[in-house]
């Protein structure tokens, strides 16, 4: 089981702010996304033809670490859409960075949480827009409703913090009730 600390590992300090740390970094490791989005700010899709190298990666991370960088959430597109993503997660977590994933949730199989978790995944949070047929047409993609629930099931019984993400809009508004009482 993981540990929650008492103090979120963004809580930032009076020598954080005079140092300018970026204690809390969200990181859009790709633009690769298996879902069609309507508010996506990013246009995610396919990944850009120049992202970074997993080297290159490795080497923000350590930059980052240096920076005093508490906390990492990976977020895309579909951050675990890159190959080398959990190897990504390790090297956050080998600096004792806290690290979530952001994610709509739509393919996040069984093997690809395991496999983060065993790099040191702690967190993942799972946006869901409004009850499913409101969802499903904002995110593009009819079941990914059904599956962002799977992963934010499966995220919880693993032990890993769990977070859900909405963005509010005109038609999305009327339905943040019914979704928190589901």
């Amino acid at each position: 089981m993981i540990e929650i600390p008492l103090k979120p590992a963004r809580t930032r300090t009076k020598q954080d702010y005079h140092a300018c740390n970026p204690v809390h970094v969200v990181w859009e490791l790709t633009l690769a996304c298996n879902l069609k989005c309507k508010h996506c700010g990013s246009r995610a899709g396919l990944p850009r033809t120049n992202e970074l190298s997993t080297q290159e990666c490795l080497d923000v991370v350590e930059r980052l670490a240096n920076l005093g960088t508490r906390e990492i959430s990976l977020i895309g597109g579909e951050a675990y859409l890159r190959r080398d993503w959990t190897e990504i997660v390790a090297a956050i977590r080998s600096h004792d960075i806290y690290c979530a994933i952001q994610t709509g949730g739509r393919n996040l199989t069984d093997r690809k949480l395991e496999a983060a978790i065993a790099a040191g995944l702690q967190g993942v949070g799972v946006s869901i827009d409004g009850l499913e047929g409101l969802h499903d047409a904002v995110r593009g993609v009819p079941g990914s409703y059904q599956m962002a629930f799977s992963a934010l099931r499966r995220a919880k019984a693993a032990g890993l913090n769990v977070s859900v993400n909405t963005q509010i809009g005109p038609n999305t508004i009327y339905e943040l009730e019914p979704l928190m009482n589901r």
